[in-house]
């Protein structure tokens, strides 16, 4: 027998002994600690820990079915991905499925991993199921919308989108899941329309919906606007501080961009900390504040070290931070981070200029560096001295 089809078959089999039995209340308490410990394992990154710690609590179960034990297994899938073993976290949605047909959280989980594996076929079809045994969730067409959108396949996405529109009903929640579907489709007058009758149903969201409409459009007041009021509902995420750092970018204002983005950045669930560090690095740099700069860019590049612009702008940061250290070390320093950077980028992506200069006199050589962040419009630069007779 191959290891998948085992790893199968014992998944399924543990699950069809917990959906059988269930849990007593003497060992309720032992299935509800080891849950919990599963889950501080994935929140410090042990997703493999987590994993037992799940099985663990799924063994605990000696009665009758209950929503726990499905919802240890989601979790146990989650960690299963997490953990880099998709195959592994395909079985356990598979053997939550075979117990419930109806399980549309499970297609759809399922058919982001297939999705992610490169079986689109499979994803649709998971996907579709979804749909069908859930077709009044606006939130799960959006989702589909969105992962297939991150495949390339916006237009397949775009046609669940539209199956959305099926769904009825005049709340304000209905209204504003609407408009974001409308902006999302690029259809932005009918996406105000929508936005505005949630707004006038004093829907909290909506504000952020008919910000970024207003964004979309250019119309960088009115989204502003919006965006605050978001803001000041007490609701307001990671993502609607970014978008108001980066408004206040584009007006030059480093300084009110700083403390949105530090407050989104510093927020408990942060689902865009990517953007919020390279917009952090870019106001640090302008308000010229290089040792935050250099902080940032260092955990930026140890989480991200496959952007190659980041690794080069490291590279500019660590040049200014050492301009003061001795030229033979610097030099060593400089070499090796170089080699680290042409690693890593390519001819199309080279946004540099090194110009070496040496006075005639003294024959002191001094490196100046250019780093170019074309997106902001922003350049960096440093000197070095690298060499002294």
């Amino acid at each position: 027998m191959n290891k998948k089809k085992f790893t199968y078959i014992t998944a399924l089999t543990l699950l069809s002994f917990t959906l059988m039995t269930g849990c007593t209340n003497e060992r309720k308490e032992n299935q509800t600690a080891y849950r919990q410990i599963g889950i501080n394992a994935m929140e410090n990154g042990d997703y493999a820990g987590a994993v037992d710690a799940f099985n663990s609590a799924l063994g605990q179960c000696i009665g009758k079915i209950t929503e726990n034990e499905l919802d240890i297994c989601y979790y146990k899938a989650a960690a299963q991905y997490a953990g880099g073993d998709s195959a592994e976290a395909v079985d356990t949605y598979t053997a939550i499925i075979d117990y419930d047909k109806k399980a549309a959280d499970a297609y759809y989980l399922r058919g982001c991993v297939y999705l992610k594996q490169g079986n689109t076929e499979g994803a649709v079809s998971d996907f579709d199921e979804a749909v069908k045994n859930n077709s009044s969730d606006y939130e799960l067409y959006v989702n589909i919308y969105e992962n297939l959108s991150a495949y390339d396949m916006t237009e397949k996405g775009e046609e669940y989108l539209n199956k959305a529109f099926d769904i009825k009903g005049n709340s304000a929640e209905d209204y504003a899941w609407r408009g974001r579907i409308y902006y999302d489709l690029g259809q932005y007058d009918n996406a105000q329309t929508e936005l505005k009758s949630a707004l006038d149903k004093e829907s909290v969201i909506a504000n952020l919906y008919i910000a970024q409409v207003y964004e979309a459009q250019g119309d960088s007041e009115n989204a502003e606007t919006y965006y605050q009021n978001y803001v000041n509902s007490g609701t307001a995420d990671s993502e609607a501080m970014n978008a108001l750092g980066e408004i206040e970018m584009a007006k030059g204002n480093y300084s009110g961009a700083l403390t949105y983005l530090q407050q989104g950045i510093a927020m408990e669930n942060v689902t865009n900390k990517r953007e919020l560090m390279q917009n952090l690095i870019i106001c640090y740099e302008y308000t010229s504040d290089f040792n935050s700069a250099w902080n940032m860019v260092q955990e930026y590049v140890q989480a991200y070290p496959e952007d190659a612009s980041a690794q080069r702008e490291y590279i500019f940061l660590k040049n200014r931070m050492e301009q003061t250290a001795p030229a033979e070390n610097t030099e060593e320093a400089v070499t090796e981070d170089t080699q680290a950077v042409e690693d890593t980028q390519t001819p199309e992506e080279a946004q540099t200029l090194e110009v070496v200069l040496e006075d005639g006199r003294t024959g002191i050589q001094v490196t100046l560096l250019y780093g170019v962040l074309p997106k902001y419009d922003v350049i960096t630069r440093c000197a070095q001295i690298i060499n002294t007779k």
